[in-house]
C-alpha cells in the first residue's frame, strides 16, 4: 500500500494531533486527492428509492473537500447491476465512460484505464450480484438456493478479485485499494432459518473476498454487523436492498477508519531496525506493549526508573502525563505555568507543564495542577482533543458521539474528545457500550497512543 499523504495528512491533522509543521514537511496541502469509485449499484450511490444519490463514496469524497481538501472524484465506472466479471471486463477493454462526480454527470468523457492511472485512492464494492444470481425469491417471498451454483459464484467472485487487483496494479502500482464488505440485503424476512443462510452466504462470500484483498495489499472494511444493528434505518425499504444515507455513512466511516489504520501500522513497520534503540528495561521482555516502548523510548518520549525497569502497567500521573506529551509534540513555555503545586518539581518538569498550559492543554484550577492525581481515560482524551484544536483551529465535531452509555453525565468537551479518540481509532472503549472514563491510564498504554499520534 501507498502512503497517501495528503488525505493522511488532512484527516490526521483533524483527528490524530499531528503539528502543522510536521504536514507542511510531508506534503504540498495544494495537491489535489484523485479518488475513483468502481462497483456497483452500492459504488454508484443506488438509495432504497431506488434512484442514484449520495452513496459512501461521495460521502467520502465530500468529507475529505469539506477538509479543504482538493478532490477530483470519479464514480462513472460504478453502474447498477455490475459483478466482478463486469468490473474486470470494463478494464481489460478499456471502457470510456462520462465523468460522474459530485457535481453529477459531466459531459467530460475518460477511459477507466486513465481514471486508475490517476488514482491515489480507489474504492471497489462489487460481488453481491454475482451471488444474488443464484437466490430466488417467490412472490409469497420464499427463497431457494442453488448450492452449488452459490459455492461456484464464491469462487469466482475470489479468483475475479484477484484479477482486478492484478490489471489495477499493473496500470498503476502505487494506488491505495479499499473494498467494502457485504451486508445481509434481506432482514426483514422473518424465516430464522431463511435468515440463518442468508447470513451464512454474507459471511462466507465476505471472508473470501478479505483473504484476495487483504493477501494483495488492500483494505477490506467489514460492515454487515453495524447495518445489521439498525435496518429501520440503514435498510428502510423492505422492498430495496439499497442503504439509505444513514446506512452509507456508516460504510463511509467504517472505510475511512479501516484506511487510516491500515496506514498507521504500515508507518509502524516501516520504522527500521536501526532507527529503534532496544530500550534497556527488565519488565517489558513479555508485555505486549514492549514494541511501543522501544520506539517511545527512542524518540525520548518517555523514560524508565533508576531501578531499570519501565513499570508497564503502573498508572501515570498527570504531571507524567503532560510532561512525555509537552517532549513529543516539541511543546515550549515562555512564561511561568500558574499552579502553586508544581514547585518542588524540577525545572525541566515545570517548563513542560507551563508549556502544555500555553498551548491550552490544560486549564487554570483555582491556581492547582495536582500533579500527582492520576490521569483517568477522559482526561488524556481532553488533553490530546485540545492539542488538536490548538494545531488546526477547529474543534472536532463528530457527526454522532461514540456509542459509550457511560459518557452521557459528562460535559460536552469531554463526550467529543472521547467520540474524538473512538472515531480515530486510537482508543477503544473497555466493551461494545462503556467507555470508563474514569479509569486510569498506565504507562503502557500512552506509550503506544504517543507512538501512534506522532507517527
Amino acid at each position: 500500500m501507498k502512503k497517501f499523504s495528503i488525505l493522511l495528512a488532512i484527516v490526521l491533522v483533524l483527528q490524530f494531533v499531528l503539528p502543522l509543521s510536521n504536514i507542511a514537511q510531508a506534503e504540498d496541502e495544494s495537491k489535489s486527492l484523485y479518488y475513483v469509485a468502481l462497483g456497483d449499484s452500492l459504488a454508484a450511490g443506488m438509495n432504497e428509492n431506488g434512484k442514484i444519490g449520495f452513496g459512501y463514496a461521495d460521502l467520502l469524497a465530500k468529507n475529505y473537500q469539506e477538509q479543504k481538501g482538493q478532490v477530483e472524484f470519479n464514480k462513472g465506472f460504478s453502474y447498477p447491476g455490475y459483478t466482478t466479471v463486469d468490473v474486470l471486463k470494463g478494464i481489460e477493454e478499456n471502457v470510456t465512460k462520462p465523468i460522474y462526480d459530485l457535481n453529477g454527470v459531466s459531459e467530460k468523457t475518460l477511459t477507466i484505464r486513465e481514471a486508475v492511472q490517476q488514482a491515489d485512492l480507489i474504492t471497489l464494492s462489487v460481488g453481491a450480484n454475482d451471488l444474488l444470481k443464484n437466490v430466488d425469491r417467490s412472490e409469497s417471498g420464499e427463497f431457494s438456493f442453488d448450492t452449488s451454483a452459490v459455492i461456484k459464484s464464491i469462487q469466482e467472485v475470489a479468483v475475479n478479485y484477484k484479477k482486478i487487483f492484478d490489471n489495477i496494479y499493473k496500470i498503476n502500482p502505487e494506488v491505495d485499494i479499499i473494498v467494502m464488505g457485504l451486508y445481509n440485503p434481506f432482514p426483514y424476512v422473518e424465516d430464522a432459518e431463511i435468515q440463518k443462510q442468508l447470513n451464512m452466504l454474507v459471511t462466507t462470500l465476505n471472508n473470501s473476498m478479505k483473504n484476495i484483498v487483504e493477501s494483495n495489499g488492500g483494505v477490506f472494511t467489514e460492515v454487515a454487523a453495524q447495518i445489521a444493528t439498525d435496518a429501520k434505518i440503514y435498510l428502510p425499504n423492505p422492498k430495496n436492498i439499497h442503504l439509505s444515507e444513514a446506512g452509507y455513512q456508516v460504510v463511509a466511516d467504517a472505510m475511512m477508519k479501516d484506511y487510516l489504520n491500515a496506514l498507521i501500522k504500515e508507518s509502524e513497520e516501516d520504522i527500521t531496525e536501526d532507527e529503534i534503540v532496544k530500550a534497556p528495561f527488565t519488565d517489558i521482555q513479555d508485555h505486549w506493549s514492549k514494541e511501543y516502548i522501544d520506539v517511545a523510548y527512542a524518540k525520548g518520549i518517555i523514560n524508565g526508573y533508576e531501578d531499570g525497569t519501565f513499570q508497564p502497567n503502573a498508572d501515570m500521573t498527570r504531571a507524567q502525563v503532560i510532561s512525555v506529551i509537552s517532549r513529543a509534540f516539541g511543546l515550549t513555555a515562555t512564561n511561568k505555568a500558574p499552579f502553586k503545586d508544581i514547585s518542588h518539581y524540577a525545572q525541566q518538569t515545570q517548563s513542560e507543564i507551563a508549556a502544555a498550559y500555553e498551548a491550552g492543554l490544560i486549564k487554570e484550577n483555582n491556581g492547582y495542577f495536582n500533579p500527582q492525581d492520576k490521569i483517568t481515560r477522559s482526561q488524556l482524551a481532553l488533553i490530546l482533543m485540545r492539542l488538536s484544536t490548538t494545531h488546526t483551529g477547529q474543534l472536532y465535531e463528530p457527526a454522532k458521539l461514540a456509542p459509550f452509555q457511560d459518557i452521557a453525565n459528562f460535559d460536552r468537551e469531554a463526550q467529543l474528545a472521547i467520540t474524538f479518540l473512538y472515531d480515530t481509532g486510537v482508543v477503544q472503549g473497555t466493551s461494545a457500550a462503556t467507555f470508563s472514563p474514569k479509569g486510569n491510564v498506565t504507562r503502557a498504554q500512552v506509550a503506544k497512543i504517543l507512538v501512534l499520534a506522532t507517527n
